[in-house]
């Protein structure tokens, strides 16, 4: 492996972050819209398992951007060690750096499955 094959993922994982910080920012602004509405709204069946739905993305979100960030920081250990000729020991981080990579997908994925479960719930709630 040469310094290239991590310095691929840089831009990879910078993008991560962005889409990550975004549905970060969306579930940040529904919560506050959901949680300062009037009283009698807020408290129906609907909202509190919306509410429940939006306590797990949050946990999600967050696993997501712990998993990116010891990716990014091991990807970088991983250019150092190249650099510095340990070949050897630069495979094994780079392949720890994939593992969190893919944990952090994998959030990605629960998450965005736990969202549609959320707007199928809002469409059941308007249609009653």
């Amino acid at each position: 492996m040469d310094i290239t094959t991590p310095a691929l993922l840089f831009p990879a994982i910078s993008l991560l972050f962005v889409a990550y910080t975004n549905r970060l920012h969306s579930l940040s602004v529904l919560i506050r819209a959901m949680t300062t509405k009037g009283s009698n709204e807020s408290k129906t069946r609907h909202a509190d398992e919306q509410i429940m739905i939006l306590e797990k993305r949050i946990i999600y979100i967050r696993r997501m951007q712990v998993f990116g960030i010891v990716s990014f920081i091991f990807n970088l250990m991983t250019i150092i060690l190249v650099y510095l000729k340990y070949y050897i020991l630069a495979n094994y981080i780079f392949g720890f750096g994939l593992l969190m990579l893919s944990a952090s997908l994998l959030f990605a994925l629960f998450e965005t499955l736990i969202s549609t479960k959320a707007l199928d719930i809002h469409l059941r709630n308007s249609n009653n």
